[in-house]
């Protein structure tokens, strides 16, 4: 899939003031996987500009603050038309407090400061998991199938160099969870594995990625359907990422 390609299938704006400068200060981490909007709480967003917006587009980010309620107005205008798209879209708000209005996307992000690169970098495998040059890559539906529930979720995200074991891996990376408090479903989780062209032989790359997926699985605590993406990279080198998210 060349860069065209990909922008197409992937899109993140950000809606008022404070969404515009979450965006503005992350959208240098996002490896030119999607296309970039911006969107002010005094412009005109009539259906036809909406529809415009929307067009070729199957993954959506929205950054935004909820307690900014003309920008939560623009979020649910243009989730109720993703929604009707059958377009996976993705909340990503910078207040911590508790939203009391209703959000109309498939699914929220609380995302701070200090977890925002954590995130983003999750948002990268995301996005590169239904890529086709993804070695292993997923479907949009299974996506859908682990973020738009009603329970809560968590994730994680870690990078590792060849010297670390295994073992260690996973337990870093499940003592860096995140999320919401909200009850888990413990019904499927997601695992995406990025890997430097120079992490092993390719011989052994699918060996590595089974050992890390079986001690993910004895390690953690619930017992919910896995699947998972290897994307391998050659300008990841000798790291390995790993990213998780679970419902």
């Amino acid at each position: 899939m060349n860069i065209e390609e990909k922008l197409e299938k992937a899109k993140i704006i950000g809606i008022g003031n404070d969404g515009i400068n979450t965006l503005n200060s992350i959208k240098f981490k996002l490896e030119n996987n999607m296309d970039i909007e911006e969107i002010s709480i005094n412009q005109d967003v009539d259906k036809d500009y909406v529809r415009e917006l929307l067009d070729g587009v199957d993954l959506l980010f929205l950054t935004y603050n909820s307690e900014d309620k003309k920008a939560l107005q623009i979020v649910n205008a243009i989730g109720y038309m993703a929604d009707e798209r059958r377009i996976l879209s993705i909340g990503i708000d910078s207040s911590n407090k508790e939203n009391k209005d209703e959000v109309n996307i498939n699914r929220e992000f609380k995302v701070d400061e200090a977890s925002m690169d954590k995130f983003i970098n999750l948002v990268n495998m995301l996005v590169e998991s239904i890529s086709y040059q993804c070695m292993i890559n997923l479907d949009l539906t299974d996506l859908k199938e682990t973020l738009c529930t009603d329970g809560g979720i968590k994730y994680t995200y870690k990078e590792f160099g060849k010297d670390i074991s295994k073992e260690d891996m996973v337990r870093n990376l499940l003592e860096n969870v995140s999320g919401s408090h909200n009850e888990l479903l413990n019904k499927k989780q997601i695992i995406f594995i990025e890997m430097g062209s120079n992490y092993c032989k390719e011989d052994e790359m699918i060996f590595v990625v089974n050992d890390i997926l079986t001690i993910i699985k004895e390690k953690s605590e619930n017992s919910c359907d896995s699947i998972f993406s290897l994307y391998v990279k050659e300008q990841t080198k000798d790291k390995i990422k790993i990213g998780l998210v679970c419902n």
